[in-house]
Order: structure tokens, then C-alpha cells, then sequence
């Protein structure tokens, strides 16, 4: 079959996605470029269809979200290892289907090169810890691995809803229920809910989209529960301020002392070439809340924070210029793989 064809090309290539249009050639991401697949194939609409119930097999919910919304998230195991997270979607009347590979182990922290610091994340008993960075920066590798590493050593009820399910856990100390939007619940808000009442400890939401599903993960964080969870923010400020834009101007204060008192802390991150070109690796911004910080959330002072992230190395912070400058001091990467994204305050909000 073409389509198992193509995932085995992927995997011997390690291609990170594939790209399958309609009446236009298949390509392959490969170390941030596309290539084209060596098929040659252009499918057409029965071929881009075949393609889509055999991704879609057994799930009747997405095959109807792609018929009423014209597009629909998914997950797919090719022979029983290799992972893909799947969008099918429509453009100039036409079907496209991107795919994403994901990796068949999870990563732990030491191999992703996160900041021994993140222990403190990791022993928090309640609060919200939030992952953020553009799409395609690895925040789902990131929290996964950081759960995965909770598993090893904490003995804990953990609840993941994802939008589609992307790593898959295995028990160790901890047991893990894994819910996936469309198969195992109707919505994020709804699931999130629902583990009020599932005696949760530790709950992960794969994305924060709106201002219920953020008003519930506030929520979770005060009444005891860890809630981990990822925006699309490039930094710690830019992500304190996209939390208080969820909720109305007039409740900006009581929403203010709400994620002063919740947010335990932010890890940032982007992904830029190494120097060897052989790959990417990781850039990031740690930043935990300390009193300093609370007040500077309450006051609503943000451009101090970046001040506060620089001055507090010992508290296991560090800015994601400093942490790139480390890479570059290591040969690792270069100064212009990642100067560009500082030229201009990255801060302004």
C-alpha cells in the first residue's frame, strides 16, 4: 500500500513530516527542508481519500469532523511503533494531510538538555506550569518528558488530555489515563472537568485554546492539583500576558492575584539549526515564580521580569539569550542561528 510505503520512507530518512496534497508531490521535512518523496507519485482525489480513511480507520468521530468542519486533527501507529500526529484539511477545494512524526521512546530531560532546575517544577504538589513556544518547537516532547520523568519517581494519578494523543506512557510508579478529544471525551473544557471528580494529582492538557479551558486549569492549580500545560507564546512575560487576555478587562485584577498565586512557572523554548547543520536543538527561558516575581505580576510591572529571570541564576533561572550563548561558548550552534530573534524587545506587550 502507498501509504505504509511512505511511512517506511520517512522513517529510514528520519524525516520529522510528511506533506501529501492533492494533484501535487509528496514531501518530506528533512532537517528543516522539504524534499520530495522518491514515489514521484502525484495523488489525486481518490488516492488523497484512500489515503484518508486508511489514516482515519476505526475513527468514526474524525472521519465526521473532517465532513462537517473540513479539517480534523488525528493520531496514527504505523505497524504497531512509530507514531504520527495527523491534521487533514481542505485548501482551494482541495484535501492536503500533514503528518508529524513522533519519536517511538520518549526523550528524558538530560537527553533533551533541560536544566536540572526543572526539579522544582517536578515536586510541585499543585500550581500551573506552563510549556511554551511557536508550533514545531518540541513543547509536546518537553512535557512529555517531564511527565515521564514524574513517573520514574512519584507515585501519582496523572491525567493527559491531548487533541490527538501523541506519546504513549507506560505505567511505572505512577498510573497514567490518557484521553484523547473526540475518542474519549467531547471537548478539553468538559475532560478537565471531569478529573475534578477522577482523583486526579497531576493533570496535563496538551493546549490552552481558550479562556474556560484556562479559567479550569486556574482552577485545578488552586484546589491542590499540578496542571501542566503549553501556550504559543515566546517567552515568560509574553505568556503572563496572554493568560490575563483570556479574561475580561474588568476582572484584570482579580485575575492578576489569581496567576501571581497559581503560576508556578514557565519554560520557553525554540528550535534553531546546529552548527554542524545536522540538526536542531533546543533554545530556552526558565523562569519560576519567586516573591519577587509574584509582585511584580500583581503590580503588573512585566518588563521587570527579564531583569528579575538574569539576576536569578541561583533560583535555577536563566534567559533563553544566556542559554543560547552557552550553546554557541560550546560550539554547538552559531550567533547568527539565533541573534535575529533578539534584536527587537521581545518583551513588548
Amino acid at each position: 500500500m502507498i501509504i505504509q510505503n511512505l511511512f517506511q520512507e520517512c522513517e529510514e530518512r528520519w524525516a520529522s513530516d510528511i506533506h501529501i496534497k492533492e494533484g501535487e508531490p509528496i514531501m518530506f521535512r528533512i532537517e528543516w527542508k522539504l524534499v520530495p518523496s522518491v514515489t514521484g507519485i502525484y495523488p489525486d482525489k481518490i488516492l488523497m481519500f484512500d489515503f484518508l480513511y486508511t489514516l482515519l480507520y476505526k475513527k468514526k468521530e474524525k472521519i465526521s469532523a473532517f465532513k462537517h468542519n473540513m479539517e480534523a486533527d488525528f493520531w496514527f501507529i504505523h505497524e504497531e511503533k512509530t507514531s504520527y500526529r495527523g491534521n487533514a484539511y481542505m485548501y482551494m477545494g482541495k484535501i492536503g494531510i500533514a503528518l508529524r512524526r513522533i519519536p517511538d521512546n520518549i526523550k528524558n530531560l538530560v537527553e533533551l538538555g533541560i536544566p536540572k532546575s526543572i526539579g522544582k517544577a517536578l515536586r510541585a504538589k499543585q500550581w500551573l506550569f506552563l510549556v511554551t513556544g511557536p508550533t514545531g518547537s518540541g513543547k509536546s516532547t518537553t512535557m512529555a518528558s517531564m511527565l515521564d520523568a514524574i513517573n520514574e519517581f512519584r507515585t501519582e494519578h496523572i491525567i493527559t488530555i491531548e487533541d490527538p494523543v501523541e506519546y504513549l506512557f507506560k505505567n511505572k510508579k505512577s498510573i497514567i489515563s490518557q484521553r484523547e478529544v473526540g475518542r474519549d471525551t467531547i471537548s478539553f473544557s468538559q475532560a478537565i472537568r471531569s478529573a475534578m471528580r477522577e482523583d486526579a494529582d497531576i493533570i496535563m492538557i496538551g493546549e490552552i485554546r481558550d479562556a474556560e479551558t484556562m479559567e479550569i486549569a486556574l482552577s485545578l492549580a488552586e484546589t491542590g492539583h499540578f496542571v501542566i500545560s503549553t501556550l504559543h507564546t515566546s517567552g515568560s512575560v509574553e505568556t503572563i500576558s496572554r493568560m490575563l487576555q483570556f479574561f475580561p478587562s474588568e476582572i484584570e485584577v482579580q485575575i492578576r492575584t489569581r496567576i501571581a498565586n497559581s503560576l508556578v512557572g514557565v519554560l520557553s523554548q525554540r528550535l534553531i539549526p546546529l552548527k554542524n547543520g545536522s540538526g536542531r536543538i533546543a533554545i530556552r527561558e526558565i523562569m519560576f515564580v519567586t516573591s519577587p516575581i509574584r509582585n511584580l505580576i500583581n503590580k503588573w510591572d512585566l518588563l521587570q521580569i527579564p531583569n528579575s529571570i538574569e539576576t536569578s541564576s541561583g533560583e535555577g533561572m536563566i534567559s533563553m539569550r544566556s542559554y543560547a550563548n552557552t550553546l554557541r561558548d560550546k560550539w554547538l550552534v552559531e550567533e547568527k542561528s539565533y541573534s535575529a530573534y533578539f534584536i527587537n524587545n521581545e518583551y513588548d506587550i
